[in-house]
């Protein structure tokens, strides 16, 4: 109803606007070329009676009728006034041989202008000015002209236009009515499908529509739904995940106790051993937890950040002080490498968290006698970080999944190294935070780098 309320009105709206522009516009436009008209004959008329010397009533001119005549035609008046002031033909006669001093005669016989037009109820009052050949002023003309023609001319136009306007109403009137049945019923069809998504069926939404914009709006839908679909799948895998890698610790603890408890007389040396594994797996346990709430406190939109100006060369230097005995053991050189001082607005501590999980990774999953170069500059903008090493590289095929959760391009190597698979989900999220980036470039067999880019200034 409101879709076929809406159209009527705007056509209609719009026919009556046209409708009084146009006769607004015919009306003022045949009035000028009237008046145009008028003055041009009474030019002609002006140089007749400067010829004649302003003689008008003799028998040898014919200026007499002439003037006559054409205030006939223009069902009006014509007076000639000399430049005394003195009227010397008034085809009503009323004021014939009187003066006639008013401002607006006065200013066109003085010159300072070149016409007057009035306009006086149905009628448009003319003065013109009768010049010689050196544009002086020797009298004046003055015609008053009927439009009532012109008003009459108007009355059967506007009777026509709203003839037209009313059967143009009424084929409005159908044209809204079809197309709200069309478009209401393409909407109670979006609507249908969309009810059925808050059943929990995520199913791309199939609208035949006619109008370009129910098809973008079911199109958009789609997109929205896709996303949507994605989301449940990874949340879905996330959830089987965690599980996943909560389970594995327990059921190994739980073999390494019931181990010992299906034995009598358990020695010390394989009763210490078995406790020793149930200790690392304990500790395993609980770093994916930790992980995890690092995670989920990263998801959440409201996280505050604690933003203060920090020195990222010397924030740089304690992280590779603290993972440079790490490296050691497997004789790995770590390298850093400046440019120039970077005070940025960062979170400290999560930011922290985000380049010691790139450098960690960087010793991991490198080969023994190998390299990490961390090196940092910065621009007007922003300041890049970027941690490369020779290791043993990611597969093309991998690149777009190591940051998604628990995603590991080499299971058992993550195991031995004590990863969660959440440490770089937790960088992401950490440069997320900061407005910032990070991209890869990897060649197996060759190593990996990281480049990150965050603002100097924080923006929220």
């Amino acid at each position: 109803m409101l879709i076929f309320l809406a159209f009527f009105l705007l056509a209609l709206g719009s026919m009556l606007i046209f409708s009084i522009v146009l006769k607004r516009s015919y009306t003022d436009k045949t009035i000028e070329e009237k008046l145009q008209l008028v003055q041009n004959q009474c030019s002609i008329l002006g140089n007749q009676i400067l010829v004649n010397q302003f003689t008008i009533d003799t028998f040898q001119s014919n200026l007499n009728v002439e003037i006559d005549q054409l205030a006939n035609v223009w069902d009006g008046r014509i007076l000639v006034i000399d430049s005394s002031y003195k009227i010397i033909k008034d085809t009503y006669t009323i004021d014939q041989n009187n003066y006639m001093i008013y401002d607006e005669v006065v200013k066109v016989m003085r010159g300072d202008k070149d016409k007057n037009i009035r306009m006086i109820d149905d009628y448009a009052e003319i003065i013109i000015p009768i010049t010689n050949v050196d544009k002086v002023v020797n009298g004046v003309m003055i015609a008053m002209v009927s439009l009532k023609d012109i008003e009459d001319t108007n009355a059967y136009i506007a009777k026509q236009a709203n003839v037209l306007l009313i059967l143009f109403a009424l084929i409005a009137f159908v044209i809204a009515f079809i197309i709200s049945i069309v478009s209401v019923k393409d909407i109670n069809q979006l609507n249908t499908q969309i009810l059925g998504l808050s059943q929990g069926h995520l199913e791309s939404l199939e609208v035949q529509s006619r109008f370009n914009e129910l098809k973008k709006l079911t199109e958009s839908f789609n997109v929205l739904l896709n996303k949507m679909q994605v989301l449940e799948d990874s949340r879905q895998e996330f959830v089987s995940n965690v599980s996943h890698e909560l389970k594995t610790p327990i059921a190994s603890m739980k073999v390494l106790a019931d181990s010992l408890l299906m034995q009598e007389d358990v020695p010390n040396e394989m009763y210490r051993e078995f406790m020793s594994d149930i200790v690392e797996e304990i500790d395993r346990e609980n770093k994916i937890i930790t992980d995890l709430l690092t995670l989920v406190k990263m998801d959440k939109k409201a996280a505050g950040l604690n933003i203060e100006s920090v020195n990222i060369n010397a924030l740089l230097e304690l992280l590779l002080k603290r993972i440079k005995p790490l490296a050691a053991k497997r004789n790995i050189e770590v390298i850093f490498e400046s440019f120039r001082e970077v005070i940025g607005e960062v979170d400290e501590v999560k930011l922290s968290l985000a380049f010691s999980n790139l450098i960690e990774n960087a010793v991991k999953y490198n080969e023994d006698g190998g390299s990490v170069h961390v090196s940092l500059n910065a621009d007007h903008k922003f300041f890049y970080v970027k941690v490369q090493d020779n290791g043993v590289g990611i597969p093309e095929e991998c690149q777009s999944q190591v940051f998604e959760r628990f995603y590991r391009v080499d299971k058992a190597r993550s195991r031995e190294t004590g990863g969660t698979g959440l440490g770089l989900a937790i960088t992401r999220n950490a440069i997320l935070m900061h407005k910032g980036a990070i991209k890869l470039y990897s060649e197996p067999g060759e190593g990996t780098t990281f480049t990150v880019r965050i603002p100097l200034k924080y923006v929220n």
